[in-house]
């Protein structure tokens, strides 16, 4: 009987370029990195690590850069790459991301992904893919295709060059760089000066970022490696996604819904800053409400106020209103490429009016739950304004009851005529939009003082 041998990280990755750009599937939830092999000796512990982080590096990366990647294999092709079978197109794109992004040696990169072609059961490539790979040195990108030059789709680089006139480059160009592993210390747990001590005992450098419980890690690693994770000491969050919290300035006593909850990650942090709060956390997705409830055990809270409901409808509420809501709407994500660059594949122009009509409909849903006096804390993790200003504006002009609250008080980001913008920069945190809306309390009516005769 032959032995088996370990997934290879080139083809692990090939398959999931193919899923992200031929099946229209998302890289979330991670794609299964290579695992052991039963009776395989090799496969230890290791090894497997290692050809994961491989995996997952070269399928993140051939996505991120997949249009000019796209544009230099279909350069030297002999035939129209989209002609090309679709799983051997996704393993010369990988191939020509080592070549081009990592530093792997040149002789490895074709050699290993030459040798794919057997595993991925196409050994009739096998000259195609060594041929292409070995010509695309000294190869440019045609200045004539702008998806190529910027690595996004046209209809979103036309979309921030509308929106962000200025410096619409300079945010394409962070959307194709790696984010920063940005912490929240849970502040029940320890402060963020003890945690972070806790992180350079163990090896790990940080730095103190824009939110009191925010740090920088230096590099990125994984979770299991955080000291005291598992305890709940500290959870991974983008900085921008951090600000919610602060932003919504609960009371004691105060009743607050996060509508689109899952994955929790704002509600969390509010509660590990204002424990004195109740809260009412609903999704529409029972799985996503299941992993809510989980990550609410490690951190110590009791799951029981994670439920499942859909916000454009109100058969969950019991009537009762909300002094503050977190409305963290559904949207592009056009905020956060740098994490989840198979948007870039996935979406499309057309998506934007299904996800404005998805952010009214849920604004206008849950202000009737918000009382009198009442603050509404939208947010999106995108950076156009179709998804911002503009839900905000149509919000406004359909409810008298509603009054901006200007965010003159804070530094970051840049002001908008509604709310408060973060784009993505490099090093920095990724793409968000804030705004607060008031509800006003209703005006009482002066009474006439009865005259008598």
């Amino acid at each position: 009987m032959a032995r088996q041998r370990p997934i290879d990280p080139r083809v692990a990755a090939a398959r999931v370029v193919h899923q992200v750009a031929f099946k229209g599937r998302s890289l979330d939830p991670p794609f299964a990195a290579p695992t052991k092999v039963q009776g395989h000796p090799d496969a230890n512990a290791s090894t497997l690590a290692r050809d994961a982080r491989l995996s997952t590096e070269l399928a993140y990366g051939s996505v991120r850069h997949y249009f000019s990647l796209r544009n230099l294999v279909d350069q030297v092709l002999d035939e129209p790459y989209a002609g090309l079978d679709s799983l051997v197109s996704s393993l010369l794109i990988v191939g020509a991301y080592q070549l081009r992004h990592t530093r792997i040696p040149s002789y490895a990169a074709v050699n290993e992904t030459v040798a794919a072609t057997r595993s991925l059961r196409k050994p009739w490539a096998r000259k195609l893919v060594n041929t292409v790979l070995r010509r695309l040195s000294g190869i440019a990108i045609r200045a004539d295709d702008e998806e190529a030059r910027f690595d996004h789709p046209t209809w979103l680089i036309e979309a921030v060059r509308r929106d962000y006139p200025g410096s619409w480059e300079a945010i394409l160009d962070a959307n194709n760089s790696r984010a920063p592993q940005s912490l929240r210390v849970n502040c029940q747990h320890q402060s963020r000066q003890a945690y972070q001590a806790t992180l350079k005992a163990a090896g790990l450098d940080a730095v103190p970022g824009m939110v009191p419980e925010s740090l920088l890690l230096a590099s990125p690693v994984p979770v299991h490696r955080l000291p005291c994770f598992a305890e709940g000491a500290v959870s991974v969050q983008d900085e921008g996604a951090q600000l919610a919290a602060g932003l919504l300035a609960a009371q004691p006593g105060h009743r607050l819904l996060d509508a689109c909850a899952a994955p929790g990650g704002k509600t969390f942090h509010l509660l590990e800053t204002r424990p004195d709060v109740e809260v009412l956390a609903i999704d529409a997705n029972p799985e996503r409400v299941a992993a809510m409830q989980k990550e609410c055990r490690r951190l110590g809270f009791d799951p029981s106020f994670v439920q499942t409901g859909d916000a454009t409808g109100l058969d969950w509420w019991d009537g009762r209103s909300f002094d503050r809501i977190l409305l963290d709407a559904p949207c592009s994500g056009s905020g956060t490429l740098r994490r989840h660059p198979d948007i870039k594949l996935l979406k499309n122009a057309t998506d934007l009016a299904a996800f404005q009509a998805i952010q009214r409909k849920l604004t206008a849903t849950v202000w009737q739950t918000l009382a009198p006096g009442g603050i509404l804390l939208y947010c999106t993790c995108s950076i156009l304004n179709d998804e911002n200003d503009a839900v905000l504006e149509h919000f406004l002009r359909e409810h008298r009851d509603a009054q901006p609250v200007a965010l003159d008080d804070v530094s970051w980001g840049t002001a908008t005529r509604y709310g408060r913008q973060l784009v993505p920069s490099k090093g920095g945190p990724d793409g968000f939009y804030y705004a607060l809306v008031a509800r006003r309390k209703a005006r009482r009516k002066a009474r006439r003082a009865a005259r008598t005769p």
